[in-house]
């Protein structure tokens, strides 16, 4: 396989990946950076791309793992919460938290249905499984979220 013009795929992409990753909740100078990260390690990378998927979807992929990693790194420097009432960066690090329990295939099908970046028909052809399979697989990992939420929340009686 032939490898892109690097220049091109930039031009052609660079819009869309910052644009997914303000759409994943990266604040907009954070995104400008991510979208830099991820080019460059898509250049460093360009002989993992196998052609599976759209080059978009590979982008975005290495966008969202780039972001995932940021948060991360991020919330261990975030010194340890108070007893305030939960901010909506607490939120997102509780989700960031409940992602990370899930088993793969979940996450990776959860968060690319849940972010809408590739098609039931692409992570099908991507797993080697059927259509129905990835349907099957993001209907459980959101039942999983959803019990793994019920879990973290204070029963009626309780109080924090």
């Amino acid at each position: 396989m032939e490898p892109p013009d690097f220049e091109a795929v930039y031009q052609q992409y660079a819009a869309l990946v910052y644009r997914y990753l303000r759409g994943l909740g990266c604040p907009p100078q954070d995104a400008e950076d991510l979208t830099q990260d991820t080019f460059v390690k898509a250049l460093l990378h360009m002989e993992g791309y196998r052609g599976d998927c759209k080059l978009s979807v590979w982008l975005c992929q290495i966008a969202k793992n780039t972001w995932l990693t940021q948060v991360k790194k991020d919330r261990r420097q975030v010194p340890p919460p108070s007893k305030e009432p939960a901010a909506p960066d607490h939120c997102l690090c509780e989700w960031l938290d409940l992602l990370d329990r899930l088993e793969e295939p979940y996450r990776a099908v959860f968060l690319d249905r849940a972010l809408g970046c590739r098609s039931c028909g692409e992570l099908a052809r991507q797993y080697g499984k059927s259509e129905s399979w990835v349907r099957v697989t993001y209907y459980r990992a959101k039942l999983q979220l959803r019990n793994m939420l019920e879990e973290r929340r204070p029963s009626h009686g309780e109080h924090l």
